[in-house]
């Protein structure tokens, strides 16, 4: 897939949506947005293969290093952020769910790849994080959310939707690569998860256009300053993480940058299961998306030049 696409695609949808947001917002009231979440997780599962993956206790002990990070620490570092920096409600819950939510889907494999790290197991923490990330969920983002004062957030109804529009599609399309057996590189598989990710931005933001357009340069500016901090302090724990851990190079990049990054597919589903407006906190997620793309391409970058 071309490097473009996705953010290319995403300052398009921003555009159309934000001067014609009529067809948007139609296709938002028809109530399309999870089934663009069911899409992109049924065509990762298939896209995903877990052979050869090579177990061990130091792989154990990474997974564990990995799930404390990005799943059960990330939540309330998103929590202080926000309180600390005193984010209106709407950037808040942006914030939040996006701390709340596990590793990208493809990204972090991506960096960890370039940075000369493992990528198998990057592939297998990827996995790992998103199925866990179901059920921590709806169980952390109410706690999270209380104590910033955004909304109220029952968990059960939140994992039941999750579990229909993120872990059965996954299983799905993993079974289905199986029955299938055809090539996940094929044009239309690999850029219809980047396609629905774009649709579902159009849609959520053409509903929440009037909202938008409240946004001022210093919410934004703070916005971008609270992302930075997020994705810096979950950095740094990886990075301060390497002698707990006590495992090779290749592993611990692999930790790196998929305890590090999180996943815009799950944050907008999250979002979107909230049934309420959510343009400004979708513009928290996609900013976040955006910075730490750059970042971890940058820090890539300089891992791959210190390989001897």
């Amino acid at each position: 897939m071309h490097p473009l696409f996705l953010p290319g695609g995403l300052l398009l949808a921003f555009a159309v949506s934000w001067l014609f947001p009529a067809p948007g917002l139609i296709l938002q009231q028809a109530g399309l947005i999870p089934w663009m979440v069911v899409v992109i997780f049924l065509v990762n599962g298939y896209q995903t293969l877990i052979g050869g993956i090579p177990f061990s206790s130091a792989l154990l002990r990474t997974a564990l290093g990995a799930i404390l990070i990005s799943l059960l620490v990330s939540p309330f570092l998103g929590q202080a952020i926000a309180l600390l920096l005193a984010l209106p409600a709407g950037a808040a819950l942006g914030l939040v769910v996006t701390a709340t939510v596990p590793s990208t889907l493809s990204s972090g494999i991506v960096m960890t790849q370039l940075a000369g790290g493992d990528g198998v197991k990057a592939l297998f923490l990827t996995i790992l994080l998103n199925l866990l990330g179901v059920f921590t969920i709806p169980f952390l983002l109410p706690l999270v959310l209380d104590n910033v004062g955004s909304i109220e957030l029952s968990p059960w109804p939140l994992l039941e939707k999750l579990v229909l529009i993120v872990l059965i599609p996954f299983l799905l399309g993993m079974l289905g690569r199986r029955i299938i057996q055809r090539s996940p590189r094929h044009w239309l598989i690999r850029y219809l998860p980047s396609a629905c990710v774009i649709a579902t931005v159009w849609m959520s933001v053409s509903a929440s256009s009037q909202t938008l357009q409240t946004i001022s340069p210093g919410l934004l500016l703070l916005i971008l300053a609270a992302s930075l901090l997020l994705h810096g302090a979950l950095l740094t724990l990886c990075l301060a993480s390497r002698r707990l851990v006590n495992t090779d190079r290749g592993e611990w990049i692999a930790l790196l940058f998929t305890a590090s990054q999180k996943t815009l597919p799950v944050a907008v589903g999250v979002l979107a299961a909230l049934n309420q407006p959510i343009g400004v906190a979708l513009v928290v997620c996609i900013l976040f998306h955006f910075l730490q793309l750059f970042v971890d391409s940058m820090l890539a970058s300089r891992f791959s030049r210190a390989i001897p």
